[in-house]
C-alpha cells in the first residue's frame, strides 16, 4: 500500500511541477533551441528536470519523515542524495549557460567520489578497497552519462529510466530490500508525471539537469543491490544491472565505437544513436521510442528471474539480450549498406 501511495505523490507533484518550470523556462529564456543534429525545429523549456528533481527530493524527505524507511541504508542515502544533488546542480549550469564537456566530467568523478565516502561500492569478486572504489565511480558515472546521451528524443530517456526503475523496483521487492524498493517507486512516479510533457510532441524536455540526475541515481541505487541474496546460482544474478540497463549501455557503447571510427570526439554531438538509426530504418519518431522502450522492458524483465534459476536457465537469458541487440545491430548494417548503394547510384 505504500508504494501505491508513494507512487502516486510523486507522479502528482512531478504532474504539477513540470508545467510551473515550464513557465520558468519561457519567462528567463531557458530554452532548447533547434540545431541540425536536433529533432525538434522550434525552441523548447529545458527545466523539466528541475520538476523531477524537486518531485524525488520532497517525496523522499516525506517519506523519511514518516517512518516509511527502515533506515537500513541512512548512510548510503546521504552519500546518494549529495553527489547526485552535484550532477544535477552542474547540468542545471550547463543548461543555463553551458559547460565545458571536461567540467562536467569532472564533477561527475566528484559526486561518485561521494558515494565511495558513504559507504556506495561495488565490492563483489573485488577485496582490494581501492580498486572497488574506482569501479563503482566509472560504472556511476557511465551510467550517468548513457542517460544523457539517451535524451535525444521526446520522452526516450524519461521512459526509458522509468521502465529501468520498475525492473529494479521489482528486483529488489524480491530481495527484500524494501529501502531500495521505496526509492525506485519515487523515481518512477516523478518520471512517469513528467513523460505526460515530454512524451512525442514534447512540450517541454529535462535538459542535462535530468537526464544527469536520472542517471546517477538509478548507476548508485544499482551500486547497492543484494543481487545474489537467495540465490540458487554462485554469481550470475550480478549481471542484473546490465541486463536491466541493457538499452542505455548498448546505446552509449554503439555511439562511442561509432565517433571513435569516425575520428571525432567521443563527446562530439550527432545523429547516432540507436534512436536515430531506427528512425533511418523507416520508423517515426514515435514508434523508434515505443520500439526502444520494448526492448528495455523485454531485456530487462528477465533479470527478476536471476536469483531464482538454474545456471544454464541464466545463460540462456543473458544469450537472448545479446540475439536482441544483435538482431538490431545486424538490421543498422543492412539499412547502412543499402544507403551507401543509393549515394553510389546518384554519384553515378
Amino acid at each position: 500500500m505504500k508504494y501505491l501511495l508513494i507512487l502516486s505523490c510523486s507522479f502528482i507533484l512531478s504532474y504539477s511541477l513540470t508545467p510551473l518550470m515550464g513557465w520558468i523556462a519561457l519567462k528567463f529564456n531557458i530554452l532548447d533551441q533547434p540545431g541540425t543534429r536536433k529533432i525538434h525545429t522550434e525552441p523548447k523549456p529545458r527545466t523539466g528536470g528541475i520538476a523531477i528533481y524537486l518531485s524525488f527530493l520532497i517525496i523522499f524527505a516525506l517519506a523519511h519523515r514518516f517512518n516509511l524507511f527502515t533506515r537500513g541504508f541512512e548512510n548510503e542515502f546521504t552519500g546518494l542524495l549529495l553527489g547526485s544533488s552535484i550532477v544535477f546542480l552542474t547540468g542545471m549550469i550547463d543548461d543555463i549557460r553551458g559547460l565545458n564537456a571536461w567540467i562536467k566530467l569532472g564533477a561527475q568523478i566528484f559526486a561518485g567520489l561521494i558515494l565511495v565516502i558513504y559507504g556506495i561500492r561495488i565490492s563483489l569478486f573485488i577485496p582490494n578497497v581501492y580498486v572497488s572504489s574506482i569501479i563503482t565511480i566509472l560504472w556511476v558515472v557511465g551510467i550517468t552519462n548513457s542517460f544523457n546521451l539517451l535524451d535525444n528524443m521526446d520522452g526516450l530517456s524519461a521512459g526509458v529510466g522509468g521502465i529501468s526503475s520498475l525492473m529494479f523496483f521489482l528486483v529488489y521487492g524480491r530481495q527484500g530490500l524494501s529501502d531500495l524498493n521505496l526509492l525506485m517507486m519515487i523515481l518512477v512516479g516523478s518520471l512517469i508525471g513528467f513523460l505526460k510533457y515530454n512524451f512525442n510532441p514534447a512540450r517541454i524536455f529535462m535538459g542535462d539537469a535530468g537526464s544527469l540526475f536520472i542517471g546517477f541515481i538509478i548507476g548508485g541505487t544499482a551500486a547497492m543491490g543484494g543481487y545474489l541474496k537467495g540465490s540458487l546460482l554462485t554469481r550470475l544474478p550480478v549481471i542484473t544491472p546490465l541486463l536491466i540497463l541493457g538499452v542505455p549501455i548498448f546505446d552509449t557503447l554503439s555511439v562511442i565505437y561509432i565517433r571513435i571510427k569516425q575520428h571525432r570526439s567521443i563527446f562530439s554531438a550527432d545523429k547516432s544513436h540507436f534512436s536515430h538509426r531506427l528512425v533511418t530504418l523507416g520508423m517515426t519518431q514515435k514508434q523508434a521510442v515505443l520500439f526502444i522502450y520494448l526492448v528495455s522492458f523485454c531485456v530487462g524483465i528477465n533479470s527478476i528471474l536471476l536469483p531464482r534459476i538454474t545456471r544454464g536457465d541464466a545463460l540462456v537469458i543473458l544469450i537472448q539480450a545479446l540475439a536482441i541487440f544483435a538482431i538490431i545491430v545486424l538490421l543498422m548494417i543492412a539499412k547502412g549498406d543499402e544507403l551507401k548503394r543509393k549515394i553510389r547510384k546518384k554519384e553515378i
